[in-house]
């Protein structure tokens, strides 16, 4: 079966290109989801046509860091590609990411190790204790903090944080009836997942209302609490990922062409995140893999 790419972009569109580039496979659906607040969006990207894979562009929100509106937009991707046809994998992936392996070695890969949820776990005592601050309270007013001019920024900021004080004061937290996990939004998942992350969309936008950057809890949230908990898989050693995303020198730190020969000597298969200000690993990259060229 084929494979679905569905992409979240919102800037950087040189990278996208790129992307997209490396993506051009009959074996691919690419899904593309444009932030609605993205600006000077070139023309060719908007009616790019791709000589091999198929390219669907999803209808565009605005989304916000740390805010809903994130999981809203991944579950677009999702269903968009569900309704359209059953594949055998769906990679979710930011606009500023890249394949490190020809497609052939991906789509090898994949074949071996079907049936696997390739979804990152953080639970370190720090990323247990960052999941119980961000869902243990209401965070309102996430997307205004995060847009808006200066005033609606400042009284947005005053009022969440009088809000969080306050809950904090009278000792309130809130309770769920799943248990919450948290780890990298950037998955490649199966069709099983797929359709179950669909069936418990409105409780999940539920549950994770009100909490800060849901889109690294709610993929982990379902997985951990289904009956597929048992097909998470992960590379061996500490650094399990089948993603090169490198958090010790940034959040995340961009690859540069100094770090040429750590990704292409890699064993992941992505890469994230690319700078069109480090152009030259980009490009170093493209031509490793000549047959996908727009």
């Amino acid at each position: 079966m084929k494979h679905a790419f569905l992409i979240i972009a919102h800037n950087e569109f040189t990278i996208l290109k790129t992307l997209l580039s490396m993506l051009d496979d009959e074996r691919n659906d690419i899904y593309l989801h444009i932030d609605k607040k993205a600006k000077n969006v070139p023309n060719d990207i908007k009616t790019l046509k791709l000589s091999k894979a198929n390219l669907f562009f999803i209808d565009p929100i605005k989304t916000y860091w740390g805010d809903i509106s994130l999981v809203k937009v991944e579950i677009l991707l999702f269903e968009a590609a569900y309704n359209n046809g059953k594949y055998a994998y769906y990679h979710l992936m930011s606009g500023v990411d890249l394949p490190i392996k020809s497609q052939d070695f991906i789509h090898e890969f994949f074949n071996k190790n079907q049936g696997k949820e390739y979804v990152d776990f953080w639970t370190s005592r720090e990323h247990i204790r960052s999941l119980k601050k961000r869902t243990s309270r209401y965070f309102i007013f996430t997307e205004k903090t995060k847009s808006g001019g200066r005033f609606t920024h400042a009284y947005a900021s005053l009022f969440r944080n009088v809000f969080l004080m306050f809950q904090k004061a009278i000792f309130y937290k809130r309770s769920h009836k799943l248990e919450l996990c948290k780890g990298s939004n950037w998955v490649s998942i199966t069709n099983d997942l797929c359709r179950i992350i669909l069936e418990n969309k409105t409780r999940i936008l539920k549950t994770l209302r009100f909490t800060l950057a849901p889109d690294e809890i709610f993929i982990q949230t379902i997985l951990w609490n289904s009956s597929l908990k048992e097909n998470i898989y992960s590379l061996p050693g500490d650094n399990k990922s089948i993603r090169a995303i490198d958090w010790e020198r940034g959040t995340p730190y961009n690859w540069k062409n100094s770090d040429a020969s750590e990704l292409l000597n890699s064993p992941k298969l992505f890469a994230r995140k690319f700078s069109s200000e480090d152009i030259e690993i980009v490009n170093l990259i493209h031509n490793k893999f000549p047959e996908n060229k727009i």
